[in-house]
């Protein structure tokens, strides 16, 4: 007879899609998890993890006023353990998770840098991703990609003034 240690929080199934990546790093992969306890996680890998790695989850469905683990917008979490899945060509593990913390705003590094607002669409960036016009507003990315494309036309000024009436 095998000793078999009870979990200390019941396991709930639960599909829901998310991005993991390393603790630090940027490269986030999409997957699902397959359930979820009030203290863990368990999701499905293409990586043999090795325990006691820490990784970033973000919740791709975050509904702060839900219960579940869509309820936290991010998770910071140490791989528990690992089991491979199958082996057809591309391997895939389940990874067990314990949540270290949760949060309603984003725990990777990038979310510890500076953040500035997007002048147009409000978006908040880390100050890298930013980008300042010459008439001194600052664009995400996908903005300024628009407001480079705009030509050098009456529609051009009122955009700039506009983007200096949302500054001023």
């Amino acid at each position: 007879m095998t000793n078999i240690i009870p979990r200390a929080h019941v396991r709930k199934a639960h599909e829901a899609p998310i991005q993991y990546a390393l603790l630090n790093s940027a490269q986030f992969e999409s997957t699902r998890t397959y359930d979820y306890s009030a203290d863990g996680l368990c999701y499905e890998t293409t990586h043999k993890l090795e325990p006691e790695t820490e990784v970033c989850i973000l919740m791709e469905n975050y509904a702060p006023n839900r219960s579940g683990p869509e309820a936290y917008r991010s998770y910071v979490a140490r791989i528990r353990w690992i089991h491979l899945l199958s082996k057809n060509g591309k391997d895939r593990y389940a990874a067990g998770a314990q949540i270290i913390e949760r949060s309603h705003d984003i725990l990777t590094s990038e979310a510890q840098l500076p953040q500035i607002r997007c002048d147009l669409c409000g978006k908040t960036e880390p100050r890298h991703r930013i980008q300042t016009t010459g008439t001194g507003a600052d664009l995400c990315q996908r903005c300024m990609k628009h407001f480079s494309n705009i030509p050098s036309t009456k529609i051009r000024q009122c955009v700039e003034r506009f983007l200096l009436g949302n500054i001023i």
